[in-house]
């Protein structure tokens, strides 16, 4: 038997990502009034995988958290060797009840890795009173488009209500066909919620970009910058999610403002000159540095790695 305890934040990934990767039997979810809707979505994921009890508590008391804590365990008569403790999400508070249970039980405790391009988890356990890292390991690929949009908004994303102009789909066409060549997973117009919508999502492994390709006049307007910043808030897809913005021109020093707004919001601007009304395509050397740098911005070890 294995039972995982999770500390419920406000990115759901981390969370969700530990738990397809160990498959515990048994799971609890631990959430605070904030983050009950976040533990709700989890939950609906990952039902059909393990038993999972969802476990509210107190943000900020850690005498009522760990009281909450040991009460759930004893409830089940669960031992401290078939416990392992997600402490990667939740407040400062959570987890130091959650790591005090999980020392006074003997029990294993998990730090998940997820700022950086890649998914790492580091496991420790307790040898002779103290803890030591056991593992340390880069996750293979655990979840899809889908579920990832689901996981933050609780619906799997539809095709776009609105149609783009045939100029306009054949670019983000040229784009999915380009990401597609080397195996990365791409939706192409996705209507996430309400008048929420992006031109295309792509995912290498686990971690998820949002592309905005904009053409003629609007590649040279702030407006795609503003759609990628507003889909990646913290609201909606969270601030992990890489932002692209493909445009079919080059930025010149009129548009020096633009470059900065991008730089500052953490936003890589790719420009494809080639693709015009008269191609309708990319040229391969576009293709190619769409292709290496979709892939590097997604956590690929080298551009030049590239399938």
């Amino acid at each position: 038997m294995k039972v995982m305890i999770s500390i419920i934040g406000e990115q759901p990934i981390p969370n969700l990502l530990a738990l397809r990767y160990e498959r515990p039997t048994e799971s609890v979810l631990i959430f605070t009034d904030f983050t009950r809707s976040t533990a709700e979505r989890l939950h609906n994921l990952i039902t059909k995988d393990s038993q999972c009890y969802l476990l509210q508590t107190d943000p900020y008391d850690i005498q009522s958290i760990y009281k909450d804590l040991r009460e759930v365990i004893e409830r089940y008569s669960w031992h401290g060797e078939d416990l392992v403790f997600n402490l990667t999400g939740g407040t400062k508070p959570m987890v130091l009840a959650a790591y005090r249970v999980a020392a006074e039980l003997q029990s294993s405790f998990l730090y998940l890795q997820s700022e950086g391009r890649r998914s790492r988890l580091y496991r420790y356990e307790f040898d002779a009173g103290t803890y030591r890292k056991v593992s340390d390991e880069f996750l293979p690929e655990l979840i899809t488009i889908d579920e990832f949009v689901q996981a933050y908004l609780g619906r799997i994303p539809q095709r776009r209500k609105k149609q783009r102009d045939e100029f306009g789909k054949a670019f983000e066409d040229a784009i999915a066909a380009a990401l597609r060549d080397i195996n990365l997973e791409v939706k192409v117009g996705v209507h996430l919620a309400g008048a929420l919508e992006v031109d295309l999502m792509v995912r290498y492994e686990n971690q998820v970009g949002v592309i905005q390709a904009k053409t003629g006049k609007s590649a040279g307007e702030k407006r795609g910058l503003d759609q990628l910043n507003a889909v990646c808030d913290q609201r909606y897809l969270g601030t992990y999610t890489r932002k692209i913005l493909a445009i079919n021109t080059t930025w010149d020093k009129t548009r020096t403002n633009l470059k900065e707004l991008a730089d500052a919001w953490k936003i890589t601007v790719i420009e494809l000159p080639s693709f015009s009304q008269d191609s309708l395509s990319l040229s391969p050397t576009d293709k190619r540095y769409l292709q290496e740098t979709v892939y590097y911005v997604l956590g690929g070890r080298r551009a030049s790695a590239v399938p």
